[in-house]
């Protein structure tokens, strides 16, 4: 695949059917949902370029120590998923175990995709709930909203029906029938092998309580948590490592939160800065997607290098990084307490060189580049 190819992989608009389960019927009267309720009509519509981003910024591990990097899942899916294919799908057979993770990624991926577009959720606050137990997976609010989704992913269509209703049975564990949300969705994702389309099932679950969970962490604590993976992303486990310490501080009620970023320039080298319509970008290129002498993922390191034997190139890379004032707001008293950029501010950033360009309203960039 040439450069050329790849971007035009990357950009490919796929639509891919989405239907609604018989068992979690949309409500009627509940006008959050309103933005869903033409997908089956339609199709969900995405591309691959965006669903990489996003599950390279939201399936970010967070650090267990100050040297524990995260798998550079944006370039891993460039290889596993078939870009050229007539629908998007895994290209291989990977083992039981890493084609399970493989596709809980890719649903993550949807998930997140949906929750952004359709229910509005800012990218900062699309989090993983905290505590222990069976529940939803991720909380989204808004000024005016309140949403819990439970995200699925498998190779097997005939997985979703399981899923779907390990996701209504989650809802049976909290039933304190005081409060309610505006939107308890489970969204399981197909993504198969060869010539077999892909599916999602959404379904909206009886309804129930996780209010305590939910309001446990606050906005602020699902930003930060939010920011943890994005300085894995960006390739500074240490400083993703001590602003985890202090989410969590911040999630026992120790408020107190100083300066995150860290100097890591002895250890991790300089940021490459990179210029996107006038604008500087910091970060990292990785050609590789197991994090040099990682011990939570060295076992990894056989299937990379099938991985991109197979693919018949070793010359992917990829860039990821922030905006350099997202980067500085790190830096500051109450890290990342900066606005969100607007989908104008977005829209702007389109071309790197000769590649196409990724901007989250995060602040965020991916950047492709093969030769």
């Amino acid at each position: 695949m040439t450069h050329e190819e790849l971007e035009i992989c990357l950009d490919r608009r796929h639509t891919i059917n989405l239907e609604i389960h018989p068992d979690g019927p949309l409500p009627e009267g509940n006008h959050t949902y309103d933005a869903l309720r033409d997908l089956p009509e339609t199709g969900f519509s995405f591309t691959p370029r965006e669903l990489l981003h996003a599950i390279g910024c939201k399936t970010a591990a967070l650090p267990r120590s100050k040297t524990d990097d995260c798998l550079r899942a944006a370039l891993l899916y460039s290889y596993v998923l078939d870009l050229e294919g007539p629908y998007l799908s895994f290209q291989g057979d990977y083992g039981s175990d890493f084609q399970t993770s493989l596709s809980q990624a890719v649903g993550v991926g949807m998930m997140s995709l949906i929750a952004e577009r359709y229910f509005d959720i800012p990218w900062d606050q699309l989090g993983t709930l905290p505590g222990p137990g069976k529940r939803f997976d991720y909380r989204g609010s808004t000024r005016t909203r309140d949403c819990i989704f439970e995200s699925k992913g498998t190779s097997h269509r005939g997985n979703q029906e399981a899923q779907i209703q390990d996701g209504l049975a989650k809802k049976e564990a909290h039933h304190a029938r005081a409060e309610r949300f505006d939107a308890e969705l489970v969204v399981s994702s197909f993504v198969g092998h060869g010539d077999r389309p892909p599916r999602l099932l959404i379904a909206d679950p009886d309804k129930s309580s996780l209010r305590k969970l939910y309001d446990r962490g606050g906005d602020r604590y699902y930003r930060l948590k939010h920011y943890c993976r994005v300085l894995q992303f960006v390739g500074l486990p240490r400083s993703a490592y001590l602003l985890n310490i202090r989410a969590l501080d911040y999630l026992n009620d120790r408020r107190s939160i100083y300066k995150t970023i860290i100097d890591e320039k002895e250890e991790r080298g300089y940021l490459t800065p990179v210029y996107i319509a006038g604008d500087e970008f910091l970060g990292r290129w990785f050609d590789t997607w197991v994090p040099e002498g990682s011990s939570r993922y060295g076992h990894l390191e056989i299937e990379e290098e099938l991985l991109t034997r197979e693919d018949g190139d070793d010359t992917r890379r990829v860039f990821q990084g922030m905006r350099r004032d997202v980067y500085e707001a790190g830096l500051q008293r109450e890290p990342f307490a900066q606005p969100l950029l607007d989908r104008i501010s977005v829209d702007r950033y389109r071309e790197y060189e000769s590649s196409g360009v990724s901007v989250f309203p995060d602040g965020t960039v991916m950047i492709f580049h093969q030769t």
